[in-house]
């Protein structure tokens, strides 16, 4: 029970990694505020209460919008008097080559991948740096490493640029007992990744990673767990890779 009387907020908790890390946490103890902009959100925090896996509850979050995204932090922290841990699970892709994107596009996604990020972060930090202490787990991709096998070059350039801001972030605020850390998932079996690979794809995924298998959701979740806990305290400013060896073929 890692996270026992512990507030961890999960934004992105609806479905896929960012349901798996919330209900990963819930089952160590931490009340898990879901956040999302889908109503998902609310069957995540359900299944976390109604299972008896923990402690959990669901806020409706727009990561795309600057004053909610204020507000609605503002809401919780009144609410829980204190914040233990943001997980920036909000993210999404696009699978087009560089050719077939345009600026508006390329916009679209820093502001899906980076600005939501930014976003989250802005509106915990002054929180955490005021109570001295605080984990943030933020999620970059293998394309942010390298290049994405499925998503455009501006998915790629805005995971990579997750990295960079979670090393400066982690840097300006360790001075205030602030761990600042990302993951960098390879392919992941979500609805999402799932419905966009053929076959063909699939084979081709598996057969380039050593571990000879795509990875599941709880395979991210328990490094997120790891880089939320105190097991992490001298940790950060680190992008883990958890991508089942991907690349090393």
């Amino acid at each position: 029970m890692r996270f026992e009387n512990k507030t961890i907020i999960v934004t992105g908790a609806g479905a896929g990694i960012g349901q798996a890390s919330a209900i990963r946490l819930a089952s160590e103890g931490a009340h898990v505020v879901c956040m999302d902009i889908a109503e998902s959100r609310e069957e995540t925090a359900r299944l976390i209460r109604e299972d008896d896996i923990g402690d959990a509850s669901a806020v409706a979050y727009d990561a795309l919008d600057s004053e909610n995204v204020k507000k609605v932090f503002e809401d919780t922290i009144s609410a829980h008097g204190r914040i233990d841990g943001l997980i920036n699970c909000v993210g999404a892709g696009l699978p087009r080559s560089a050719l077939e994107i345009d600026e508006e596009a390329f916009d679209k996604m820093f502001d899906m991948n980076v600005k939501t990020t930014y976003r989250a972060c802005w509106a915990v930090l002054p929180h955490m740096k005021e109570q001295k202490g605080g984990k943030i787990v933020n999620f970059s991709s293998v394309a942010g490493r390298s290049a994405s096998v499925l998503q455009g070059p501006h998915y790629s350039s805005s995971k990579a640029a997750v990295i960079g801001l979670t090393r400066h972030l982690a840097r300006e605020f360790g001075p205030d007992n602030i761990n600042v850390n990302a993951v960098a998932p390879g392919v992941i079996g979500t609805g999402r990744i799932l419905a966009q690979m053929s076959d063909e794809q699939r084979k081709k995924t598996e057969a380039a990673t050593p571990l000879g298998r795509i990875g599941a959701p709880e395979d991210i979740a328990g490094v997120v767990a790891f880089l939320a806990s105190e097991d992490a305290r001298h940790v950060t400013g680190v992008t883990i890779d958890v991508n089942g060896g991907f690349f090393l073929a």
